[in-house]
């Protein structure tokens, strides 16, 4: 019985070592097989790319905001630099007084500095002007050559930062000036920005992004770039980088996560670490198996000498336990068991197995069961030390009989670790196979040996169609080898490539990818494997299009913008033209544009300007840019061989294309105009500013001399220009320094002869010119929006005046004219509430002028602010009535309270025998305000005959030089005593 004891345990210990040996090397091949091709390059994609993409698209949305204000404030330079060019003989106030507009537009502008032949001349604002004026450029080394470049370009040069003769560093933008009487050089406009005001906007204007982010700028290619704004750090951390062209530089911006990356970088020696651990592994593995097969042969040899069996058990390596094998009880522990759980040999002895073993009592019953019916003797368990911390065990359990008693021998092992090791590999693994990027294995020839999920998912090439091939299958053609042989060069000489590349899928459609390339390298320092990892930046690219799309295109037609128009000027102005070649650019309005929009709605607006832009383009030839800068503005590009004959052509084309018929959806026919103004390089202009501002102004005058035609730039629309640019800056003082005065004269009942209102007439005291009337100055105030200040001012001035009326006992009306560019302003309806408010007149007493073409130009806007002006109790008089449409249509449509009848046909019926066709006219239009139940007022009577006949006509009211003339406030008291035999 002795001796088959030792023969069973030895058995039994061969079995069961055996089992767990081949286990073991089943579950780390297959784990090994499994994920160690694909462990470190998944942890380095998992969340670095997708980083990136947020970076990047933050980057761009920084970048066009940047781009945006910089642009703003080069737009209010040039407007600086064209006045100065218009003026070359300017004076320090003029410049300062220009100046201090210009700067009201934008936080980001410190000062302006012109240098007259490179010696500063004039600054704003004039308190830096003693550190600055005289200062020659030829004297500053540091700002001598950003000065040079900006004096040989006909573009603005951007430099800094630059530390300023005044003390402390700003970004300079600066702009060469040419005389533009003289086509001379007259010198360079320097536009300081604050540095921290533009690039914080820039940053912190819109959503914020969380990412960190620096500046970093150079002038040439040649050099290296050097921080302008942000952290200089993020250089160092591996940002994200988008460019941006400048003027006259590159800047570039870098970026990061706002909380770092997180991604893990890619470590190519792992694979090799692998094979290594692998294989140490699998060592320990058989070393255990021999030392446990052994020790279980040692225990069939000595286990009939107890001494001797006790010393091995007591001394021996591993945790040992012997259990009573049907209640559990721990009979024996070895020394190795007691370091292990932490309890001394008594203590452990006085417990039962389900003390430290964390599984519930039936499943340990049946584990017990098994062991001892020998049906099951390897188990994994979780077994609780003293400490608290429950350890992963792994347990061979052998039936043993010793003195008659029925015990178990359990040899335990620690495989906490291993088993948290092939958690980590399995997982892993799971995540290589369903990780979205693509994932591409080859070995030292370049041989395609593993792919995963995402890869066929992008390329949708299935793993058995690629594996065997040279990763050349997905080549797209769009690169040439040079490509390829830096690429690899860099791949030998860094271990690594990472770039955009261009590939094709499976159903031959190319597409981008961001592709990663990693060397694998064994001890010796071989190349055992190359790993790509790539994703689809397919949707980025396109993004990316659609943002320089909106930048350089127009959103609506597809046509150029007037960045992309600018950009081809400046291009143009470049090329070789000849002895006779010219650059025309043709600035077009449509004429009647806002009527369409206005009556039909924006759709039918943004309707037919695709239509207009289609025909515009139908009459280009090649090499023609057709651009649109908004609104109904369009620009023809246009490199001609011939003098103005070609131009004329091409213009009374386009305006025979234009007069067309338009037919829109739903029935609609539009019909438009368009007016023309021409200029050229280099007979007009001299760079791309000046042609755009020159096409302009003749495009104006082309307007004034009847619309619809077309008109040639010449030195004559400078003057005027220049004329209007002056009288602009006066107007917007002359609120202010109290130069406007309103003068009246009296309406009169034709009647009774009793005064039953005024019409006020405003007057400015020019202080050069004298008293003018809005005909020397209304135009420009209207094309300079100056036109809602100065109306604001005429409202609340003739309010003023009506209260005072109304509080002496004299009720008699009041009428203010109005612009067209007040009724397209939807907040006037509270500046006249807010006038009535203020002084306190009545508003029933309160009446406004407007023309019959105002009601025409501004159909849409015009009816909702006279309807909100007429629930106020304010009336509303059409002035001038007959000179426009004169529609009983459009007078039943808006709230019109009284016609009155241009002094055209007045002065027509002043003779004992008047005009019988002017009498019929003035007789219908009475009649038709009779039948609208509105008044009607005559204009312009001079003669007694004249007022008979109105009287007999059925007119009511009647207004000239018969009763008074014009006359200030404090002469207009005399007139209210005229009696009723006037």
């Amino acid at each position: 019985m002795q001796q088959a004891v030792p023969s069973a345990l030895d058995s039994v210990a061969r079995r069961s070592a055996r089992v767990g040996f081949i286990y073991n090397i089943l579950i780390s091949i297959m784990v090994f097989v499994l994920v160690v091709a694909s462990v470190e390059f998944w942890l380095y994609q998992q969340e670095h790319d997708k980083q990136i993409d947020k970076v990047r698209a933050a980057l761009l949305a920084y970048r066009s905001r940047i781009e945006l204000n910089v642009t703003q404030n080069m737009d209010l330079s040039y407007g600086l630099a064209t006045y100065i060019s218009l003026n070359p003989e300017l004076t320090q106030e003029a410049f300062a007084e220009f100046a201090a507009q210009l700067m009201s537009q934008s936080s980001h502008i410190l000062n302006f500095g012109a240098a007259r032949n490179w010696v500063i001349s004039h600054v704003y604002p004039e308190s830096v002007g003693e550190t600055l004026l005289g200062t020659d450029y030829h004297d500053v080394p540091s700002q001598l050559e950003s000065v040079r470049n900006a004096h040989a370009s006909d573009k603005p040069v951007i430099s800094g930062p630059v530390e300023l003769l005044q003390g402390g560093t700003a970004l300079i933008a600066r702009q060469s000036i040419t005389n533009a009487r003289k086509h001379l050089p007259w010198g360079v406009l320097s536009t300081v920005l604050d540095i921290e005001e533009l690039f914080t906007d820039s940053f912190t204007q819109g959503e914020r992004l969380p990412v960190q982010v620096a500046l970093e700028g150079r002038r040439r290619l040649t050099e290296s770039f050097k921080p302008i704004y942000g952290t200089p750090q993020i250089h160092t951390q591996d940002p994200v980088i988008v460019t941006m062209s400048l003027p006259s530089g590159q800047w570039r911006l870098l970026g990061i996560p706002e909380d770092g990356w997180h991604g893990v970088r890619w470590h190519p020696r792992v694979w090799l670490m692998g094979v290594i651990v692998l294989g140490f592994w699998l060592g320990g593995l058989y070393g255990r198996y021999n030392a446990g097969r052994s020790f279980a042969q040692s225990i069939g040899r000595v286990v009939d000498d107890s001494h001797r069996f006790r010393s091995i058990f007591k001394r021996h390596d591993a945790v040992m336990l012997l259990l009573d094998a049907k209640s559990g009880d721990i009979v024996d522990a070895n020394d190795s068991a007691q370091q292990f759980y932490g309890y001394d040999h008594a203590t452990l002895t006085s417990m039962r197995i389900s003390d430290i073993n964390t599984h519930t009592e039936s499943a340990l019953r049946q584990s017990l069961s098994q062991a001892r019916q020998r049906d099951k003797n390897y188990f994994i368990f979780s077994h609780r030390l003293k400490s608290g911390e429950v350890r992963q065990v792994e347990v061979h359990s052998s039936p043993i009989t010793i003195g008659h008693v029925k015990l178990l021998f359990s040899v335990i092992h620690d495989v906490s670790e291993r088993l948290e090791v092939e958690r980590k590999l399995m997982l892993n693994a799971k995540i290589f196979e369903q990780s979205s990027e693509g994932v591409l294995v080859t070995d030292a020839d370049a041989k395609i040996v593993a792919v995963n999920g995402g890869f066929s998912a992008i390329t949708g090439y299935q793993e058995d169609d690629v594996l065997g091939h040279d990763p050349s299958i997905l080549n797209s053609g769009r690169h040439d080898k040079a490509f390829f042989r830096a690429m690899w060069e860099e791949v030998a000489q860094q271990g690594r490539w990472k770039g955009e590349i261009w590939n094709r899928r499976k159903d031959g459609v190319v597409y981008p990818q961001l592709l990663s390339i990693s060397v694998v390298k064994n001890d010796a320092g071989e190349v055992v494997n190359y790993v790509g990892v790539f994703s689809d930046i397919s949707k980025l690219k396109d993004s990316e299009k659609k943002l320089i799309d909106l930048a350089h295109y127009d959103a609506l037609t597809g046509l150029p913008n007037r960045l992309l128009l600018a950009s081809r000027t400046r291009q143009a102005l470049k090329m070789p033209m000849g002895a006779h070649g010219k650059l025309a650019l043709m600035f077009l309005d449509l004429d009647q544009f806002k009527f369409v929009n206005d009556s039909h709605g924006h759709a039918v607006g943004d309707e037919l300007l695709k239509l207009v832009s289609q025909r515009l383009y139908g009459l280009l030839r090649e090499g023609d840019t057709l651009a649109r800068l908004g609104g109904d503005e369009f620009v023809v590009l246009r490199l001609i061989h011939s003098d103005k004959a070609a131009c004329v052509s091409l213009s009374e084309d386009i305006i025979q294309a234009m007069n067309r018929l338009f037919v829109l959806s739903g029935g609609i026919d539009a019909q438009i105009g368009v007016s023309i103004g021409i200029a050229q390089y280099p007979d007009n202009a001299a760079n791309t500013e000046e042609l755009l501002t020159f096409a302009d102004s003749a495009m104006y005058f082309a307007k004034k001399s009847g619309r619809n035609t077309y008109a040639f730039y010449n030195d004559a629309l400078t003057v005027e220009a220049n004329n209007k640019l002056r009288l602009a800056v006066e107007l917007r003082q002359c609120v202010q320094n109290e130069e406007l005065e309103l003068f009246y004269q009296p309406q009169v009942d034709l009647v009774t002869g009793n005064i039953i209102g005024v019409e006020a007439l405003l007057r400015w005291h020019h202080p050069e010119r004298g008293v003018l009337s809005p005909f020397h100055f209304i135009d420009v105030a209207e094309e300079r929006s100056i036109i809602h200040d100065i109306t604001q001012w005429v409202v609340e001035t003739g309010c003023r005046q009506l209260k005072q009326w109304q509080d002496a006992g004299l009720m008699v009306s009041l009428a203010v004219n109005i612009s067209p560019r007040n009724l397209a302003d939807i907040t006037f309806t509270q500046v006249v509430a807010e006038a009535l408010e203020k002084t306190g007149a009545d508003p029933r007493f309160l009446e406004l002028e407007i023309t019959e073409n105002t009601l025409i130009e501004n159909q849409a806007s015009a009816l909702k602010v006279l309807e909100q002006l007429r629930e106020k109790g304010v009336g509303i008089a059409i002035d001038d009535f007959g000179t426009g449409y004169s529609s009983m249509a459009y007078l039943k449509r808006y709230p019109i309270s009284k016609l009155k009848i241009d002094r055209h046909f007045i002065k027509d019926i002043q003779s004992e025998a008047p005009d019988e066709e002017e009498v019929a006219i003035v007789s219908a239009m009475i009649a038709m305000a009779d039948s609208l139940g509105m008044g009607v007022v005559a204009e312009g009577i001079e003669t007694t005959h004249q007022q008979a006949i109105l009287r007999e006509l059925g007119c009511t009211f009647g207004q000239g030089f018969l009763y008074s003339r014009p006359v200030p406030a404090d002469e207009i008291a005399e007139l209210f005593g005229i009696d009723e035999s006037l």
